[in-house]
């Protein structure tokens, strides 16, 4: 359990890291893959989830309308939709998910340092790294 004095120290830690991120002065990036799992708290399963059914619905629908051939080819770019743009798609919200969460309030930036998959660099120095939850 924190006490009072480690409570107001990371009030003012968080208050100069927010300081300088409006600042221009670090950048925030994600591990996608760790914060994009179920123990997230911005996991959104709606978003993992639907637009691989409705790809393949719609391959469905081909081959029931039209022919099994066609409907094989036609699930052929819906694979590389999904893969092309549907997971940047996803990876993009996530990111601005994590990094509003992570702006909002300290618990937001304490749950998710402590999941992991945060990482702080200078902007001046984009080599050094802080990753989360190990970073000092």
């Amino acid at each position: 359990m924190a006490t009072k004095g480690e409570k107001r120290r990371d009030r003012a830690l968080y208050g100069r890291l927010i300081e300088s991120y409006k600042g221009d002065r670090i950048s925030s990036f994600i591990d996608f893959y760790r914060l994009n799992a179920p123990k997230s708290s911005v996991f959104n399963p709606c978003e993992n989830v639907t637009p691989l059914p409705i790809i393949l619905l719609l391959a469905t629908g081909a081959m029931v309308l039209l022919d099994l051939l066609l409907s094989t080819l036609a699930m052929a770019p819906g694979v590389l939709v999904y893969f092309l743009l549907v997971c940047s798609w996803i990876s993009q919200r996530a990111y601005r998910r994590a990094i509003d969460a992570a702006t909002d309030n300290l618990h937001n930036w304490s749950v998710l340092w402590k999941l992991g998959g945060l990482v702080l660099t200078l902007n001046y120095m984009s080599k050094t790294r802080c990753v989360s939850p190990d970073g000092d």
